[in-house]
Protein backbone atom coordinates (compact mmCIF):
# COMPACT_ATOMS: atom_id res chain seq x y z
CA UNK A 1 0.00 0.00 0.00
CA UNK A 2 1.18 3.50 -0.71
CA UNK A 3 2.31 5.75 2.11
CA UNK A 4 -0.65 7.33 3.90
CA UNK A 5 -0.30 10.95 5.01
CA UNK A 6 -4.03 11.65 5.47
CA UNK A 7 -7.28 9.74 5.84
CA UNK A 8 -10.65 11.22 4.97
CA UNK A 9 -13.07 9.24 7.12
CA UNK A 10 -16.69 9.13 5.95
CA UNK A 11 -19.35 8.12 8.46
CA UNK A 12 -18.90 7.91 12.23
CA UNK A 13 -19.47 5.89 15.37
CA UNK A 14 -22.14 3.31 16.06
CA UNK A 15 -25.19 4.31 18.11
CA UNK A 16 -24.44 4.47 21.87
CA UNK A 17 -20.90 3.22 21.28
CA UNK A 18 -17.50 4.84 21.85
CA UNK A 19 -16.23 3.37 18.59
CA UNK A 20 -15.11 2.36 16.17
CA UNK A 21 -14.35 5.70 14.47
CA UNK A 22 -12.88 7.36 17.55
CA UNK A 23 -10.46 4.46 18.03
CA UNK A 24 -9.48 4.46 14.36
CA UNK A 25 -8.80 8.21 14.42
CA UNK A 26 -6.74 7.95 17.61
CA UNK A 27 -4.59 5.24 15.99
CA UNK A 28 -4.03 7.58 13.03
CA UNK A 29 -2.95 10.32 15.42
CA UNK A 30 -0.42 7.95 17.00
CA UNK A 31 1.02 7.21 13.57
CA UNK A 32 1.13 10.92 12.60
CA UNK A 33 -1.56 10.47 9.95
CA UNK A 34 -3.78 13.51 9.44
CA UNK A 35 -7.50 12.88 9.92
CA UNK A 36 -10.62 14.56 8.56
CA UNK A 37 -14.13 13.22 9.17
CA UNK A 38 -17.11 13.89 6.91
CA UNK A 39 -20.26 13.19 8.94
CA UNK A 40 -24.02 13.70 8.55
CA UNK A 41 -26.07 15.88 10.91
CA UNK A 42 -27.84 12.90 12.49
CA UNK A 43 -24.76 10.84 13.36
CA UNK A 44 -22.86 13.84 14.78
CA UNK A 45 -25.42 13.92 17.61
CA UNK A 46 -25.40 10.17 18.28
CA UNK A 47 -24.87 9.34 21.95
CA UNK A 48 -21.69 7.46 22.84
CA UNK A 49 -21.37 5.00 25.71
CA UNK A 50 -19.12 7.07 28.01
CA UNK A 51 -18.14 10.39 26.34
CA UNK A 52 -21.44 12.21 25.82
CA UNK A 53 -22.43 12.97 22.23
CA UNK A 54 -20.33 11.96 19.24
CA UNK A 55 -19.62 15.67 18.63
CA UNK A 56 -18.32 15.97 22.21
CA UNK A 57 -16.10 12.92 21.71
CA UNK A 58 -14.61 14.33 18.50
CA UNK A 59 -13.78 17.62 20.20
CA UNK A 60 -12.31 15.85 23.22
CA UNK A 61 -9.92 13.85 21.02
CA UNK A 62 -9.11 16.76 18.69
CA UNK A 63 -10.55 15.02 15.65
CA UNK A 64 -11.39 17.43 12.82
CA UNK A 65 -14.80 17.01 11.25
CA UNK A 66 -17.24 18.62 8.83
CA UNK A 67 -21.00 18.09 8.75
CA UNK A 68 -22.15 17.45 5.17
CA UNK A 69 -25.43 16.59 3.46
CA UNK A 70 -23.85 14.31 0.86
CA UNK A 71 -20.53 13.11 -0.51
CA UNK A 72 -19.49 14.60 -3.84
CA UNK A 73 -16.25 15.38 -5.70
CA UNK A 74 -16.10 18.98 -4.50
CA UNK A 75 -16.40 17.95 -0.85
CA UNK A 76 -13.60 15.41 -1.26
CA UNK A 77 -11.39 17.78 -3.27
CA UNK A 78 -11.57 20.36 -0.48
CA UNK A 79 -9.72 17.94 1.79
CA UNK A 80 -7.35 16.21 -0.62
CA UNK A 81 -3.58 16.32 -0.32
CA UNK A 82 -0.77 14.01 -1.41
CA UNK A 83 -1.00 10.40 -0.25
CA UNK A 84 -4.62 10.66 0.91
CA UNK A 85 -7.05 7.74 1.14
CA UNK A 86 -10.76 7.71 1.95
CA UNK A 87 -12.08 5.30 4.55
CA UNK A 88 -15.77 4.62 5.16
CA UNK A 89 -17.00 3.65 8.64
CA UNK A 90 -20.75 3.21 9.25
CA UNK A 91 -21.41 5.36 6.20
CA UNK A 92 -24.98 5.78 4.94
CA UNK A 93 -23.95 7.26 1.60
CA UNK A 94 -23.15 5.30 -1.53
CA UNK A 95 -19.67 6.32 -2.67
CA UNK A 96 -20.03 7.07 -6.38
CA UNK A 97 -17.72 5.97 -9.18
CA UNK A 98 -16.45 9.50 -9.87
CA UNK A 99 -15.22 9.82 -6.28
CA UNK A 100 -13.53 6.41 -6.43
CA UNK A 101 -11.74 7.49 -9.62
CA UNK A 102 -10.80 10.84 -8.06
CA UNK A 103 -9.14 8.92 -5.22
CA UNK A 104 -7.33 6.63 -7.68
CA UNK A 105 -9.27 3.66 -6.26
CA UNK A 106 -7.89 4.29 -2.76
CA UNK A 107 -11.31 4.19 -1.10
CA UNK A 108 -11.85 1.58 1.61
CA UNK A 109 -14.64 0.49 3.91
CA UNK A 110 -14.76 -1.12 7.35
CA UNK A 111 -17.59 -3.66 7.39
CA UNK A 112 -18.04 -5.16 10.86
CA UNK A 113 -19.37 -8.44 9.50
CA UNK A 114 -18.70 -11.15 6.92
CA UNK A 115 -18.52 -10.61 3.18
CA UNK A 116 -20.04 -11.57 0.85
CA UNK A 117 -22.59 -13.37 3.04
CA UNK A 118 -23.59 -10.39 5.23
CA UNK A 119 -23.80 -7.45 2.85
CA UNK A 120 -25.91 -4.40 3.53
CA UNK A 121 -26.80 -2.86 6.88
CA UNK A 122 -27.82 -3.97 10.39
CA UNK A 123 -25.71 -7.07 9.74
CA UNK A 124 -25.45 -8.20 13.36
CA UNK A 125 -29.18 -7.72 13.93
CA UNK A 126 -29.84 -10.03 10.98
CA UNK A 127 -27.14 -12.43 12.24
CA UNK A 128 -28.68 -12.57 15.73
CA UNK A 129 -32.10 -13.13 14.14
CA UNK A 130 -30.68 -16.15 12.30
CA UNK A 131 -28.98 -17.52 15.41
CA UNK A 132 -25.51 -17.40 13.84
CA UNK A 133 -22.44 -17.15 16.07
CA UNK A 134 -19.69 -17.02 13.42
CA UNK A 135 -18.79 -13.87 11.52
CA UNK A 136 -15.86 -11.71 10.36
CA UNK A 137 -14.58 -8.16 10.57
CA UNK A 138 -13.73 -6.95 7.08
CA UNK A 139 -11.84 -4.13 5.39
CA UNK A 140 -12.46 -4.02 1.65
CA UNK A 141 -12.06 -1.73 -1.32
CA UNK A 142 -15.14 0.21 -2.34
CA UNK A 143 -16.61 -0.11 -5.80
CA UNK A 144 -19.97 1.23 -7.06
CA UNK A 145 -21.82 -1.85 -5.75
CA UNK A 146 -22.96 -2.29 -2.14
CA UNK A 147 -20.20 -4.09 -0.19
CA UNK A 148 -18.97 -5.79 -3.37
CA UNK A 149 -15.37 -4.55 -3.44
CA UNK A 150 -12.24 -6.69 -3.19
CA UNK A 151 -11.40 -7.83 0.34
CA UNK A 152 -8.13 -6.49 1.76
CA UNK A 153 -8.11 -8.05 5.21
CA UNK A 154 -10.50 -10.06 7.41
CA UNK A 155 -10.63 -11.30 10.99
CA UNK A 156 -12.74 -14.35 11.87
CA UNK A 157 -14.96 -13.93 14.95
CA UNK A 158 -16.90 -16.52 16.95
CA UNK A 159 -19.27 -14.88 19.40
CA UNK A 160 -19.70 -16.47 22.85
CA UNK A 161 -23.15 -17.14 24.31
CA UNK A 162 -22.83 -13.96 26.39
CA UNK A 163 -23.15 -11.89 23.19
CA UNK A 164 -26.93 -12.04 23.10
CA UNK A 165 -27.66 -8.50 21.90
CA UNK A 166 -26.03 -5.79 19.79
CA UNK A 167 -24.43 -3.99 22.72
CA UNK A 168 -22.58 -7.08 23.94
CA UNK A 169 -21.73 -7.97 20.32
CA UNK A 170 -20.07 -4.60 19.68
CA UNK A 171 -18.32 -4.65 23.05
CA UNK A 172 -16.83 -8.04 22.19
CA UNK A 173 -15.54 -6.87 18.79
CA UNK A 174 -13.99 -3.59 20.02
CA UNK A 175 -10.46 -4.84 20.59
CA UNK A 176 -10.46 -6.94 17.41
CA UNK A 177 -11.55 -4.08 15.16
CA UNK A 178 -8.85 -1.77 16.54
CA UNK A 179 -6.21 -4.46 15.94
CA UNK A 180 -7.55 -5.00 12.40
CA UNK A 181 -7.40 -1.29 11.57
CA UNK A 182 -3.88 -0.95 12.96
CA UNK A 183 -2.81 -3.90 10.83
CA UNK A 184 -4.41 -2.25 7.78
CA UNK A 185 -2.40 0.94 8.35
CA UNK A 186 0.87 -0.99 8.51
CA UNK A 187 0.35 -3.14 5.40
CA UNK A 188 3.29 -2.68 3.03
CA UNK A 189 1.45 -4.50 0.28
CA UNK A 190 -1.65 -6.60 0.11
CA UNK A 191 -3.25 -9.29 -2.00
CA UNK A 192 -6.91 -8.66 -2.72
CA UNK A 193 -9.53 -11.40 -2.55
CA UNK A 194 -12.46 -11.36 -4.95
CA UNK A 195 -15.87 -11.95 -3.40
CA UNK A 196 -17.76 -15.05 -4.50
CA UNK A 197 -21.17 -13.89 -5.73
CA UNK A 198 -22.58 -17.40 -5.28
CA UNK A 199 -22.20 -16.94 -1.52
CA UNK A 200 -23.64 -13.43 -1.34
CA UNK A 201 -26.58 -12.35 0.81
CA UNK A 202 -27.86 -8.77 1.15
CA UNK A 203 -29.96 -7.39 4.01
CA UNK A 204 -31.40 -3.83 4.29
CA UNK A 205 -31.34 -1.35 7.16
CA UNK A 206 -33.60 -1.87 10.14
CA UNK A 207 -35.50 0.67 12.21
CA UNK A 208 -36.52 -0.63 15.65
CA UNK A 209 -39.90 1.17 15.97
CA UNK A 210 -40.86 0.30 12.37
CA UNK A 211 -39.60 -3.24 12.02
CA UNK A 212 -39.20 -4.66 15.53
CA UNK A 213 -42.76 -6.00 15.93
CA UNK A 214 -43.29 -9.48 17.36
CA UNK A 215 -45.44 -11.99 15.50
CA UNK A 216 -47.06 -14.32 18.03
CA UNK A 217 -47.37 -17.05 15.40
CA UNK A 218 -43.61 -17.53 15.72
CA UNK A 219 -42.04 -20.13 17.99
CA UNK A 220 -40.40 -19.30 21.33
CA UNK A 221 -36.93 -19.53 19.84
CA UNK A 222 -37.86 -17.38 16.83
CA UNK A 223 -39.25 -14.69 19.14
CA UNK A 224 -36.20 -14.85 21.40
CA UNK A 225 -33.81 -14.43 18.45
CA UNK A 226 -35.92 -11.59 17.06
CA UNK A 227 -35.91 -9.78 20.40
CA UNK A 228 -32.12 -10.16 20.66
CA UNK A 229 -31.76 -8.45 17.27
CA UNK A 230 -33.58 -5.31 18.48
CA UNK A 231 -32.35 -5.25 22.10
CA UNK A 232 -29.75 -2.92 23.65
CA UNK A 233 -28.51 -0.41 22.68
CA UNK A 234 -31.89 0.07 21.00
CA UNK A 235 -35.39 0.22 22.44
CA UNK A 236 -36.29 -3.44 22.06
CA UNK A 237 -38.73 -5.54 20.05
CA UNK A 238 -42.33 -4.61 20.70
CA UNK A 239 -45.94 -5.75 20.77
CA UNK A 240 -49.17 -4.47 22.33
CA UNK A 241 -51.17 -4.99 25.50
CA UNK A 242 -54.62 -3.43 25.69
CA UNK A 243 -54.14 -0.05 23.94
CA UNK A 244 -50.46 0.31 24.85
CA UNK A 245 -47.25 -0.57 23.03
CA UNK A 246 -44.72 -2.53 25.06
CA UNK A 247 -41.01 -3.17 24.52
CA UNK A 248 -39.17 -6.32 25.66
CA UNK A 249 -35.61 -6.61 26.99
CA UNK A 250 -33.57 -9.68 27.99
CA UNK A 251 -35.86 -12.34 26.58
CA UNK A 252 -35.06 -15.96 27.54
CA UNK A 253 -36.58 -19.34 26.74
CA UNK A 254 -38.74 -21.12 29.30
CA UNK A 255 -40.75 -24.35 29.64
CA UNK A 256 -39.58 -25.60 26.26
CA UNK A 257 -41.04 -29.08 26.84
CA UNK A 258 -44.52 -27.68 27.42
CA UNK A 259 -47.00 -27.70 24.54
CA UNK A 260 -49.04 -24.54 24.17
CA UNK A 261 -51.92 -24.36 21.69
CA UNK A 262 -51.62 -21.43 19.18
CA UNK A 263 -54.63 -19.80 20.90
CA UNK A 264 -52.55 -19.54 24.08
CA UNK A 265 -49.73 -17.64 22.34
CA UNK A 266 -49.15 -14.24 23.91
CA UNK A 267 -50.80 -15.06 27.26
CA UNK A 268 -49.00 -14.36 30.53
CA UNK A 269 -49.16 -17.70 32.35
CA UNK A 270 -46.73 -17.13 35.24
CA UNK A 271 -45.16 -14.22 37.13
CA UNK A 272 -42.28 -15.34 39.33
CA UNK A 273 -39.11 -13.76 40.74
CA UNK A 274 -39.65 -10.63 38.67
CA UNK A 275 -40.02 -12.55 35.39
CA UNK A 276 -43.08 -12.57 33.16
CA UNK A 277 -43.68 -15.94 31.46
CA UNK A 278 -45.49 -15.84 28.12
CA UNK A 279 -46.80 -18.75 26.04
CA UNK A 280 -45.80 -19.22 22.39
CA UNK A 281 -46.51 -21.95 19.84
CA UNK A 282 -43.45 -24.00 20.90
CA UNK A 283 -42.53 -23.48 24.51
CA UNK A 284 -42.52 -20.23 26.44
CA UNK A 285 -40.42 -17.13 26.93
CA UNK A 286 -39.64 -15.21 30.10
CA UNK A 287 -38.88 -11.51 30.29
CA UNK A 288 -37.32 -9.45 33.07
CA UNK A 289 -38.00 -5.98 31.71
CA UNK A 290 -41.16 -4.87 29.91
CA UNK A 291 -41.51 -1.18 29.07
CA UNK A 292 -45.09 0.06 28.62
CA UNK A 293 -45.57 3.29 26.64
CA UNK A 294 -48.43 5.55 25.65
CA UNK A 295 -48.94 7.05 22.18
CA UNK A 296 -46.52 9.87 23.03
CA UNK A 297 -43.78 7.32 23.85
CA UNK A 298 -43.94 8.12 27.56
CA UNK A 299 -43.45 5.27 30.05
CA UNK A 300 -46.59 4.28 31.95
CA UNK A 301 -45.35 3.08 35.35
CA UNK A 302 -48.85 2.65 36.73
CA UNK A 303 -49.79 -0.12 34.28
CA UNK A 304 -49.52 -3.52 35.95
CA UNK A 305 -49.14 -6.67 33.84
CA UNK A 306 -51.17 -9.48 35.38
CA UNK A 307 -51.70 -13.20 34.92
CA UNK A 308 -53.97 -13.85 31.96
CA UNK A 309 -53.06 -10.63 30.16
CA UNK A 310 -52.47 -11.22 26.48
CA UNK A 311 -49.86 -9.60 24.26
CA UNK A 312 -50.93 -9.19 20.65
CA UNK A 313 -49.57 -7.49 17.56
CA UNK A 314 -52.39 -6.48 15.19
CA UNK A 315 -52.05 -7.84 11.66
CA UNK A 316 -52.03 -4.31 10.19
CA UNK A 317 -48.99 -3.46 12.33
CA UNK A 318 -47.18 -6.59 11.17
CA UNK A 319 -47.97 -5.73 7.56
CA UNK A 320 -46.53 -2.24 8.01
CA UNK A 321 -43.35 -3.74 9.45
CA UNK A 322 -42.91 -5.76 6.26
CA UNK A 323 -43.77 -2.87 3.95
CA UNK A 324 -41.67 -0.17 5.65
CA UNK A 325 -38.33 0.27 3.92
CA UNK A 326 -35.18 2.10 4.93
CA UNK A 327 -32.61 3.19 2.38
CA UNK A 328 -29.21 1.46 2.54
Amino acid sequence: MKKISKIIFIGGNRYREDGPLIGFAKECQKQKIEVMLLVDKERINYPTETIGSFKTALKKHNIRYKIVKSIDKKTIKDHLKADTIAFSVNCRWIIRKDIIELMDNNVFNYHNSSLPDQRGAACHSWRLMQGKTNSHLTIHKINPGIDKGEIIIQKAIKFPKTCKNLMSTYKYTEKFEQILFKKFLTLKKYKVTQQNENNSFYWPRLDTPKHGLINWNWTANEIKLFCSAFDAPFKGASTFIDKYRVFFHDVELADMKTYFHPFQAGLVYRIKNGFYYIATTKGGIKIKEIRVEDKKNKIIKSFKIKLGHRFITPSEELSLALINKNKY
